[in-house]
């Protein structure tokens, strides 16, 4: 009985990190734009926005794509 009760608390564990609901989708957009976007050329030199961000749910954490690359944030916000 312990197996199967350390054995569903391992599943539903898991299932809550691969779906990351604390995540939220303005909040990792807002974190990308402010961090990534000079590098990725999401915003240009004068500071207009080139094209935006999408959010996407990805296992795990967020993918994070636009028109010039994307970045993937893990479920702890460390942007990869």
């Amino acid at each position: 009985m312990k197996i199967i009760t350390t054995i569903l608390i391992l599943i539903a564990f898991s299932i809550i990190l691969t779906w990351s609901p604390w995540l939220g989708e303005n909040e990792i957009h807002d974190k990308v734009l402010r961090e990534k976007g000079r590098i990725d050329g999401t915003i240009d030199k004068k500071g207009n926005l080139v094209c935006d961000y999408e959010v996407i749910r990805f296992p795990f954490g967020r993918f994070v794509a636009s028109c010039e690359g994307g970045w993937y944030v893990t479920f702890w916000g460390k942007i990869f």
